[in-house]
């Protein structure tokens, strides 16, 4: 009886999600791009949804489960987020010259700040 009450949630979460790039990331036009590395933490209760990276609103990338990302951004400060299911995060970053980013992103909505 329990999976009769699963089953439609993983079709919702299945229909209305995307894994891969789904808009292209603002194009860098500085000669020194920073490199954003994107890091989805793997997790048992996520398996199935795609956690969506957003820059500035737009959805960026759909990660799956211990999956990797890189893009590159020009400096400046970016507001990231991702969605996971119904739950979302924004956060405003400051992207430093010079200095790439990784981003390990887990299912609690945590953004962790740059060292």
């Amino acid at each position: 009886m329990r999976a009769f009450r699963l089953v439609p949630l993983l079709l919702l979460a299945g229909c209305s999600t995307t894994y891969g790039p789904m808009s292209a990331p603002p194009a860098p036009t500085s000669r020194n791009p920073v490199t954003v590395s994107l890091h989805r933490v793997e997790s048992i209760s996520g398996a199935a949804v795609p956690l969506v990276f957003t820059i500035d609103g737009t959805e960026i990338y759909g990660l799956r489960n211990g999956e990797t990302h890189r893009l590159k951004l020009d400096p400046g400060q970016y507001v990231f987020g991702w969605r996971f299911g119904f739950d979302t995060c924004n956060q405003a970053v400051w992207i430093r010259p010079g200095k790439d980013i990784d981003l390990t992103l887990s299912n609690d909505c945590s953004i962790p700040p740059e060292p």
